[in-house]
């Protein structure tokens, strides 16, 4: 098998120092071409998806379960070492789901208080309003879903969910918690 030159090592030289580039060979090994006929992958996870989405508002009248139920674990035992990560969790889990699913503004408002709870510098400052407020949108958000100007509602919740968590960040937040650090810079 002969070599090109771009199955080779290039090197770019500067003034101050030398780039080595390595030949991808991996690429020409998982890439396979189609033959005719074959099935488009895509095509078909897209139809298994679209399949599957009759199940969607179920998954999430689940999730919303879970997320009810850790609410009541908070209001019974405030955010203590077992309380807060099972809030956690089950927010984090609609914020996840919740796009996939089609319920984006239902993981935007899950992401505030995934944020809230993650970044306050004492989660037991976190007020429970707060906490009532996200929970009750995120399932006002999919039990609402299919009604008219629902989304224009949803995006008002959420928008309001953040600013208020970016307040209550702003105001007691850890301090890794830095929104729009910029990153360290290499030294000159």
């Amino acid at each position: 098998m002969t070599e090109s030159k771009h199955d080779r090592p290039g090197v770019t030289k500067y003034a101050d120092h030398e780039v080595i580039v390595v030949p991808n060979r991996l690429k020409k090994k998982a890439l396979r071409h189609a033959a005719t006929g074959d099935p488009d992958p895509l095509i078909d996870a897209e139809q298994a998806l679209e399949e599957l989405s009759a199940q969607f508002g179920s998954w999430m009248d689940d999730e919303c379960r879970a997320l009810e139920e850790a609410r009541q674990l908070v209001r019974r035992r405030g955010l203590t070492d077992d309380a807060r990560p099972a809030l956690f969790r089950a927010a984090h889990d609609i914020k996840g789901h919740g796009t996939t699913f089609g319920y984006p503004m239902a993981s935007d408002i899950a992401d505030s208080l995934c944020r809230t709870i993650e970044h306050a510098a004492d989660a037991s400052r976190i007020p429970l309003t707060f906490i009532d407020q996200c929970v009750d949108a995120v399932r006002a958000i999919i039990r609402e879903h299919d009604r008219e100007n629902a989304e224009a509602t949803a995006a008002e919740l959420a928008k309001g969910l953040r600013a208020l968590a970016d307040e209550l960040l702003g105001t007691d937040a850890k301090p890794d918690a830095s929104a729009g650090a910029s990153p360290p810079l290499a030294p000159a």
